[in-house]
């Protein structure tokens, strides 16, 4: 299975989706460039916290990739993983934002609706308190601006 999910939280909204996190897999793994890995068995969910810039939010992601041509390399608990995944993207689904649009570029700054994209409940209120001056950007290259819509 190959999926992910894309999110914009607060440190606070962090802070309470890492405790559902928390209950759910056997490790939480440190990485060195600001992501982690949750352990399921012997698979990972990859997970890259939004990074807050001044007053922009850059896209986070929690994914699984346990999909692997190779079976000897292949992670044993997909199944668990797998479940823990929707289980994740679930609690995200039921507590985040989802009317979310970005601001298409190419299409004289229409917004179009984006079904991946979730905004936390105190990203939300940081989004609304200043709509003007707080970007939501799915990464620092990118041309993608999000705004809550639809």
């Amino acid at each position: 299975m190959d999926a992910e999910i894309r999110f914009f939280m607060t440190d606070d909204d962090e802070q309470e989706f890492l405790a559902v996190v928390n209950n759910n897999v056997d490790q939480v793994i440190n990485t060195d460039n600001d992501k982690q890995h949750f352990l399921i068995g012997d698979c990972k969910l990859l997970y890259t916290a939004t990074l807050s810039e001044g007053n922009t939010l850059y896209s986070g992601v929690l994914e699984i990739r346990t999909t692997n041509i190779n079976i000897e390399t292949a992670c044993k608990d997909q199944m668990r993983a797998a479940k823990v995944y929707k289980k994740l993207r679930n609690w995200i689904k039921k507590n985040y934002w989802s009317r979310l649009a970005y601001i298409n570029k190419t299409k004289k700054d229409q917004l179009m609706p984006t079904r991946i994209h979730w905004l936390a409940p105190q990203a939300k209120k940081w989004k609304e308190a200043d709509p003007e001056n707080h970007l939501l950007k799915l990464s620092k290259t990118s041309w993608m601006v999000f705004d809550i819509g639809f």
